[in-house]
């Protein structure tokens, strides 16, 4: 039995369309089928129904169990190996949301790659409840996201908790703040104070925009907002060229304010409204055995985060100092 073919009979099993699999594959179509009629010569089964359309059959759906718990033994193996000797190579599937891999994924690969250089880690950037379904097919080891769901066969660590901010850049505070909002801005400031104002907002699925969304609706306020965005780089960019403020949580302005907090024109203001808080969480499956490796990529991402919550509430504190000079 070959686990190429038992991986190809998977991915097609998934697909349950040849082309489209060869295609994820990078094989063609013709070695796609050649390797599925040897699955089926070899049980002597049909695994697929070609008409009307593809689908699995009785035997091709109990196939792909077995096949996913093979493949799963041999990743086991492997990963035992690559625990017990430096020569044999490894790889780690993480996942991860969004603009978290740029901020934290370059210093946790530092630190891991240093006693790991073994292993390499291969990572999916997808919404959290994609990463999920991924984790559960087996095809992550484990994943960085938000809020996420804990399972009865997963285990999760929450790395941070987020606070909201507003942002604004100099000139945009110094058109648009009168002397009342200024003095109310020393204290913070509440979005009902904001609403009349131009807006940079994220688009449907970003998780404070639906803590807004229902902030709005509950008062019957309709806000100004004159752009939006799924990406958070992109949010910070329009509200430095003074495009309208913004309400972000503190993580969004890490990587920006802790390199570059001397030269950017943003303003960051407290805000008192009460936003459910936001988690990131790293989860993993429960698993017999757990490679010394993996263990390590956790740590890794614990130390990463803890330096992060350590100093965040500091980064904004100077921020804010900065913005009333």
């Amino acid at each position: 039995m070959s686990l190429r073919g038992l991986r190809y009979f998977l991915v097609a099993a998934e697909t349950v369309n040849f082309r489209r699999a060869a295609e994820k594959l990078f094989i063609t179509q013709q070695t796609l089928s050649a390797h599925i009629q040897k699955l089926e010569s070899r049980y002597g089964t049909p695994l697929f129904e070609r008409k009307p359309h593809l689908r699995l059959t009785p035997a091709g759906h109990c196939l792909r169990e077995y096949a996913r718990k093979a493949i799963k033994l041999e990743e086991l193996f492997l990963a035992e190996l690559a625990d017990v000797t430096d020569t044999v190579t490894g790889r780690l599937n993480v996942g991860i949301t969004g603009f978290r891999a740029t901020i934290f994924m370059p210093r946790i690969w530092e630190i891991f790659h240093a006693q790991f250089s073994n292993i390499t880690p291969s990572m999916t950037e997808a919404p959290t409840a994609r990463l999920d379904e991924l984790l559960d097919k087996g095809q992550l080891d484990l994943y960085i996201g938000v809020d996420a769901p804990v399972r009865k066969n997963t285990e999760a660590w929450t790395l941070s908790q987020e606070k909201a901010c507003c942002i604004a850049s100099r000139e945009f505070v110094r058109k648009f703040f009168d002397e009342d909002l200024l003095r109310k801005a020393e204290r913070g400031l509440e979005i009902s104070d904001l609403i009349h104002l131009p807006q940079v907002g994220f688009s449907r699925g970003n998780t404070l925009r639906e803590s807004l969304d229902i902030y709005y609706q509950e008062r019957g306020l309709h806000p100004r907002v004159v752009f939006e965005t799924s990406r958070h780089d992109l949010a910070l960019r329009f509200c430095e060229q003074g495009c309208g403020i913004g309400f972000v949580y503190q993580m969004s302005l890490y990587d920006l304010l802790q390199k570059d907090r001397a030269r950017t024109d943003l303003r960051v203001f407290a805000v008192r409204n009460d936003f459910p808080p936001k988690h990131t969480m790293l989860v993993y499956r429960c698993e017999s055995y757990k490679p010394r490796y993996m263990t390590g990529f956790v740590e890794a991402a614990r130390k990463v985060f803890k330096e992060y919550s350590d100093s965040i509430d500091g980064i904004i504190a100077g921020a804010m100092a900065q913005g009333e000079k």
